[in-house]
Order: C-alpha cells, then structure tokens, then sequence
C-alpha cells in the first residue's frame, strides 16, 4: 500500500522537475527584428537609456527603414516601449513607438528615367536649399548631410517621377551624386539683383554768417596808344626842351654883355 502510493509522488516530482528545467532553458528576452519607421522620415535617435530624458549616444539618427534587433525592451517614464539594441557597433536604446515589425518600405514599382541634358537652379520654398537623396522621392536617405544651398546651378542628366507623382532629376554636386527634387528648382537665375538708387545732386548750401559778395565790375582797360602817336609825342617834348636850352643861352648872353658894359 505504501510502495503503490509512493510511486505517484515520485513521478509527480520529476514531472515538475522536468517542466521547470525547460522554463529555465527559455531565455527571459527572446531578441527579434524591427525596421526604424520614424514619423518625421529623417531617422531613429539611439540614446544611452530608455526615455528621451536620456542622452544621444550617436549623433546622427539611425537611418529610415534599418531593420534592428531588440535583445531587451523597457518601459520609460512617459510609459512608451523601449528597446535596446545596436547599430555600427554602438549600443543602446531607441523608441520602439517608431518602428514596426515589418519591413515599412514602399514597394518600389518600376520608375521610367528620362535622360534629359539641361541646367536648373535651386529655390527651395523655405529658403534653406534643396536635399540631394539616393533616389526620386523622399522616401529614399539623404546622401549629403547639408541641403545644397540656394541659387546654385545644378546640371540634370536624368528624370524620373516619385511615388508622389512629383518629378526629381539626377545630378551631382561637389562629387556626390543624387536627386533632387525639381519643384523646389527654377530654369532661369532666381538671385535675386541687386539695384543701385541714384542719390540726388545736394546743391551747395550758402552759409548764413557767409557776407555776400558785391559783383565786381570788370576793370577799364586804357586802350594802348598807337606808334604815332608816341612818335609825335616825343618829338614836342625834344622840341620844347631844345627851345628851353636856347632860351637859357640867350638869357645868359644878354647878363654877360650887360656886365661887360658896366666894366668899360
């Protein structure tokens, strides 16, 4: 009686044995795959813990559509699932509310391209320049970091519409190579010009305490006497001077015979 009640509880106890051996085989957090699908399209920022009150440990956003595995999940403050993971070889946590299980990338049906030979000129709306992306549409990442900037002249070698129907051109920009979109470009130079205004002439302002000035009359000029003129003129003067001297000698004739009288 006893051996027959024994051997139940013996099997009982290795059945739970056995059981709780294989619930401790199973990993407490089984890893799967996500694909970053960030609502703004830039990217997914990794940061050193779960919540945003946590640093960035990248300084660029993990790139749209990258598909991550999540080894660990935690709950943040604001109560949004986080997971931890790792991308390039760094570590750490992104929001697990911009991501999807599937892959999230459109499905790309096949894009006519155009080759066309023609120059356009960047005039973004919002005044900042134009993305240069891997390929016609917003959708695809951006090949240089900085937005080409405004006014520049770009030479487009091939066109193709994007999944919005909007047209993009392929061309290059300080060796990168990409698309641009051509709403945000013009055919003609849009710099805009720059005008000179012409300052009006200021005449010259006459100082109060300046005395005015009387108009001078011009001076008479004497009108030069003539050649004969000046011939007569000299020849009365030697005359007169001639007469002069002979009347002195007569006068002094007449004194020396009148003494010479006396005398005798």
């Amino acid at each position: 009686m006893k051996r027959s009640t024994l051997l139940p509880r013996v099997l009982s106890l290795a059945l739970c044995l056995v059981l709780l051996t294989g619930l401790l085989a199973i990993p407490a957090g089984a890893s799967y795959t996500i694909y970053v699908n960030a609502k703004d399209g830039v990217g997914l920022n990794l940061r050193s813990g779960p919540g945003t009150e946590y640093s960035k440990v990248r300084s660029n956003p993990i790139p749209m559509y990258t598909p991550l595995t999540i080894s660990q999940t935690e709950t943040s403050a604001a109560g949004n699932s986080w997971g931890y993971t790792s991308y390039e070889g760094t570590s750490g946590w992104v929001c697990l509310v911009e991501t999807t299980t599937y892959d999230p990338r459109p499905s790309q049906s096949p894009t006519a391209y155009t080759a066309v030979d023609y120059h356009i000129y960047v005039n973004a709306k919002d005044g900042l320049g134009l993305n240069l992306r891997s390929g016609p549409g917003t959708e695809y990442s951006k090949v240089r970091s900085n937005p080409i900037p405004m006014y520049t002249r770009l030479h487009i070698v091939q066109t193709a519409y994007s999944q919005a129907n909007l047209l993009w051109g392929y061309t290059s920009y300080e060796g990168i190579s990409g698309w641009v979109c051509l709403v945000e470009t013009t055919t003609y130079d849009p710099t805009p010009k720059q005008t000179v205004t012409a300052q009006p002439e200021t005449p010259p302002v006459q100082e109060d305490d300046a005395p005015a000035v009387p108009d001078q009359a011009a001076p008479t000029v004497e009108p030069a006497p003539t050649a004969g003129e000046d011939g007569s003129a000299l020849t009365t003067m030697a005359l007169g001077i001639i007469i002069g001297l002979l009347a002195a000698i007569l006068i002094l004739l007449v004194v020396l015979a009148t003494r010479k009288k006396k005398n005798n």
